[in-house]
C-alpha cells in the first residue's frame, strides 16, 4: 500500500469533520470592545462586606475577613480592588477612575501605608507620589494634570 493516500486521510479526514461546520453561540468569540468593558473580578464585592470596629466581615460572619475585595461604579468598571488579611487592609490596593483609567495605587500593612503611594489624574497624567514609612509620610511630589510638576498638593489638584 502506498503511504501518501493513507497519510493524505489521516490528516484531511479530522480537518473535514471538525472544520466543517459553523460555530455554535457558545462558541463565538467575544467582540474585543467588550471584552475591554468587563473587569476581571476576583474576590467578594465589598457591598458583601461590614466593617465592625475598624475590622471588615463577610455580612452575616464573625469572621474577619481574609482575601481579594472589589468595588464597581454604577456603569460597571472597577472602582479599586485590595486584599485584606485578617479582616484588615493587607497588601496592594489599586483604584481606577471612572473613565477606566488608574486613579491609585498603594501598599498597606497593619492598616497603614507603606512605601510608596502612587495618584493618577484622570486624565493619565501622573499626580502625585508620596513615600510612606510606619505609616508616616516621608516625601512627595506632585504633578497638575499636564504633566508638569508643582510644589503642593492644592496645586497639583488644580485643573
Amino acid at each position: 500500500m502506498n503511504p501518501v493516500p493513507l497519510f493524505l486521510i489521516i490528516v484531511t479526514l479530522p480537518l473535514l469533520l471538525g472544520g466543517c461546520g459553523e460555530k455554535s453561540v457558545n462558541e463565538v468569540e467575544p467582540e474585543e470592545s467588550v471584552a475591554e468593558t468587563k473587569p476581571e473580578l476576583k474576590g467578594v464585592n465589598q457591598d458583601e462586606l461590614e466593617q465592625r470596629e475598624s475590622i471588615w466581615y463577610l455580612k452575616g460572619s464573625e469572621t474577619p475577613y481574609t482575601g481579594k475585595a472589589f468595588k464597581l461604579y454604577e456603569n460597571g468598571q472597577k472602582k479599586h480592588e485590595g486584599n485584606f488579611k485578617d479582616g484588615k487592609p493587607d497588601g496592594l490596593f489599586v483604584g481606577w477612575h471612572e473613565n477606566g483609567q488608574k486613579k491609585d495605587e498603594v501598599n498597606i500593612k497593619d492598616g497603614y501605608g507603606v512605601g510608596l503611594w502612587t495618584k493618577w489624574h484622570e486624565n493619565g497624567q501622573k499626580w502625585m507620589e508620596e513615600r510612606y514609612m510606619d505609616g508616616e509620610s516621608i516625601s512627595a511630589k506632585f504633578w497638575n494634570s499636564k504633566g508638569e510638576p508643582v510644589d503642593t498638593f492644592e496645586e497639583a489638584e488644580a485643573e
